[in-house]
């Protein structure tokens, strides 16, 4: 993926409303307060890291319900700790949909989103292509990291590499076993404030702990049940890189929702569909069985990927 960068115009704007933010509190008589960065959420607290690097245990306000990890914050002491009073505007969000069309934030004022698959959990073609679509809606930087490389999977990483190479994608390498590929992930995330995202179980949290080892990151094996992995992380979670950026580890995620998004919005998000939606027949065209398709054309013609094409089919499946 070529990488992308907030514009001037938009990051001038952004430092000029959280400016305005920033003064209104310190010129209020009602709610002075500190900033903080939010380190972790859980429940109706939080772990707030102060200007010097002091870690606050705060209660949140309940008009901050949908604080998260990257969210910067004015926060209060108190006898017992502190308490989060009010939240600067975001520069990014990134959230999940649940199936009741309501948005679950994972994390915020993210510039770069990892998804890490893996040969175990089986990968879920559609959903990576899920996590594709959403971050290039939200018009930030993208790698894909295939884990655990020393299991035999050459097969997907050809397949990897024949669909997503061409596209602009980058895609690393990883193993915790043979500590293969960690150069190239640290030079990645060298600063960025980046998310890993993925199924349970293609060792987000691994990654993590080779990165940070002087961190406690919880990991644990696939569930030899379902395959589908076991949960480590409860909640996303800030860490500060010591070569620069932050990362935050999320929750791990065995379905993705595309829910909020209509079909033509879906389209966009697959960079090689973009020059060909203007060439439809129909401004409507659902890309599906429309007469006069351009995209349906370019399959039959070999310069679109079928596998691509097939996973838009699925995630689109949901509004047949």
């Amino acid at each position: 993926m070529s990488k992308r960068r907030i514009s001037k115009q938009q990051s001038a704007r952004i430092q000029k409303i959280q400016a305005r933010y920033r003064q209104k509190n310190e010129s209020s008589d009602t709610f002075p307060g500190e900033e903080g960065l939010v380190l972790t959420r859980f429940s109706r607290h939080a772990i707030i890291e102060d200007r010097q690097g002091n870690c606050i245990h705060c209660s949140i306000r309940p008009n901050l319900d949908s604080l998260v990890a990257g969210d910067q914050v004015i926060w209060q002491t108190e006898s017992k700790g502190g308490v989060v009073v009010s939240r600067f505007p975001r520069v990014s969000v990134l959230s999940r949909p649940d199936k009741r069309g309501e948005f679950k934030p994972i994390a915020a004022n993210i510039t770069q989103v990892l998804v890490v698959v893996a040969p175990k959990p089986e990968l879920t073609w559609p959903l990576l292509d899920s996590y594709l679509v959403m971050t290039e809606h939200l018009e930030l930087n993208l790698c894909i990291v295939l884990n655990k490389v020393d299991i035999p999977c050459a097969s997907l990483q050809e397949e990897l590499l024949k669909l997503y190479k061409p596209l602009g994608y980058p895609i690393l390498f990883t193993s915790s076993h043979n500590n293969s590929g960690y150069d190239l992930l640290r030079q990645t995330l060298n600063h960025h404030t980046s998310v890993f995202v993925g199924q349970s179980g293609v060792g987000k949290s691994s990654l993590i702990s080779k990165i940070l080892p002087e961190m406690n990151i919880q990991t644990a094996e696939i569930s030899t049940g379902s395959e589908l992995g076991c949960h480590t992380t409860s909640n996303s979670r800030l860490y500060h890189l010591p070569f620069g950026g932050n990362l935050i580890d999320s929750p791990g995620v065995r379905e993705f929702g595309l829910w909020h998004m209509a079909i033509p919005e879906i389209a966009q998000g697959y960079r090689e569909f973009r020059p060909l939606i203007s060439q439809c027949k129909f401004r409507n065209c659902n890309h599906r069985d429309s007469p006069g398709c351009a995209i349906i054309a370019a399959l039959d013609e070999g310069t679109l990927a079928q596998r691509r094409y097939d996973n838009f089919l699925k995630i689109i499946a949901q509004f047949a």
